[in-house]
């Protein structure tokens, strides 16, 4: 028997204009013959994604009654019922609080402490506002490995959307889950242009931008002879996975050209580019994209995505609920303002349940991208009306490369902290930290 296999390096890219460059997904030809795939350095890698929602989710509409296997979803979290054997829904944990009653419960969501300011210092160091390692930079130290991009930081607002003082912080901490240092903030991107041309290296100077938007010339026209080229030397289950990365790449391009062709966005030269999405659902939309596509080309990793910070005013009206979120978390225990925090909770899982639908059909070595992921999704609170830390929504969502056993609902120990759990997704992960914060042991998931 005579095999004949080319063999890729991982890192192989493809060269546009204006310096893009576009990753590859895992393609059989980056894995040598005769070689077991889970043996190489092209195996399948752990990817870690994190989606925060403010503003909580009432208890009552999220929780199931029944603990262990088989249990009834409540309806906020019901959209994620086809995943049921690659999920995990853990209920009763105990989130800090911090030195602030929103900023605590976003920024403490990933490092169980949140940050705090320096009052007892002198000199430059008084009042500097300082934090603690988040839990997505050990994994991402753990896994990142060649990927070009650590980890990728995306939200929909900033705190320009939002009216009033930011509890004595900057108000950057409000724009932030991820820690990289105790003294360094990774705030998210709102500009889904702007965390594309990141993704595929087009950065640059204003007059740069300018010249590539002139052009008006696509990632994937930029690289059309290479792309022919490469596929001449694959064969055709590799093709297709090109193919329907290409196809990616290109729809999310095109959300991207229809919404700045919305906004008028493409005249003049501006310091950035600007790609607002007009409607909150498109940026939802392709921000998950973008999402998908770096992990589908080994481009991340790690992402973290914050869908908004805590004092939103953000509204839902395209769902029919005009009021802002961070208001209608306010119910009072009315009940046609629960009624909409309910509807809130379950849009924000029926767009998630999308994006695992998306994992879950692209190929990815011997399984799919969700099989070789671990999605962490929740919130810092769970019911907004008081700001409660107790029982805050957390679910995992994913195979974890064999290492998440689905299928369950897990009651935490009385006032387990959530830092408990992040130190089990961070050691699930192979991250080394022995300790998040006020964890008293790693949660037994």
């Amino acid at each position: 028997m005579i095999i004949i296999k080319k063999h890729l390096s991982r890192r192989t890219f493809l060269r546009g204009a204006f310096g893009a460059s576009m990753a590859l997904p895992l393609l059989d030809a980056m894995i040598p013959a005769l070689t077991a795939q889970s043996r190489t350095a092209a195996a399948a890698p752990f990817r870690f994604g994190v989606v925060y929602m403010p503003c909580g989710v009432f208890p009552d509409t999220w929780h199931p009654e029944q603990t262990g296997s088989d249990f009834v979803f409540k309806p906020v979290m019901q959209p994620l019922e086809g995943f049921r054997n690659q999920l995990v829904t853990i209920s009763k944990l105990k989130a800090p609080w911090g030195e602030s009653v929103h900023v605590g419960a976003s920024s403490s969501f990933l490092n169980g402490v949140g940050p705090v300011v320096s009052r007892e210092a002198t000199g430059d160091a008084f009042g500097q506002v300082q934090s603690k390692k988040t839990v997505d930079q050990y994994i991402a130290d753990a896994v990142a490995g060649d990927s070009p991009l650590h980890s990728i930081e995306v939200g929909t607002e900033d705190m320009g959307t939002a009216a009033g003082a930011c509890d004595g912080f900057p108000c950057t901490i409000f724009d932030t889950l991820a820690w990289r240092e105790d003294t360094r903030p990774l705030p998210v991107s709102i500009n889904p242009r702007v965390t594309f041309e990141r993704m595929f290296g087009e950065t640059g100077s204003a007059e740069y931008r300018a010249a590539r938007l002139s052009e008006k010339q696509s990632l994937l026209d930029s690289v059309t002879q290479e792309t022919a080229k490469l596929k001449n030397v694959l064969g055709a289950p590799d093709r297709a996975i090109l193919d329907e990365y290409l196809s990616n790449i290109r729809q999310v391009e095109q959300q991207l050209d229809r919404m700045e062709s919305r906004l008028n966005t493409l005249t003049g030269t501006p310091d950035s580019p600007i790609g607002l999405p007009e409607a909150f659902d498109d940026h939802m939309t392709v921000t998950y994209d973008l999402m998908h596509l770096a992990l589908q080309g080994d481009i991340s990793r790690v992402f973290t995505f914050m869908i908004g910070h805590e004092p939103t005013d953000r509204s839902y009206a395209h769902i029919g609920v005009s009021d802002t979120h961070h208001s209608i978390s306010h119910h009072g225990n009315d009940a046609e303002k629960l009624a909409k925090y309910a509807k809130i909770g379950t849009y924000q899982v029926v767009k998630f349940n999308e994006f695992l639908e998306k994992l879950k059909a692209t190929p990815d070595g011997d399984g799919n991208l969700l099989d070789h992921s671990l999605m962490y999704w929740g919130s810092g609170m769970s019911n907004g009306n008081l700001h409660d830390r107790s029982n805050p929504p957390a679910i995992l969502v994913g195979g974890a490369h064999g290492r998440l056993k689905g299928n369950r609902h897990i009651v935490a120990k009385p006032d387990e902290p959530t830092a408990n759990l992040l130190l089990a997704i961070a050691q699930m992960a192979g991250a080394e930290v022995e300790k998040f914060g006020p964890s008293t042991g790693r949660m037994d998931l």
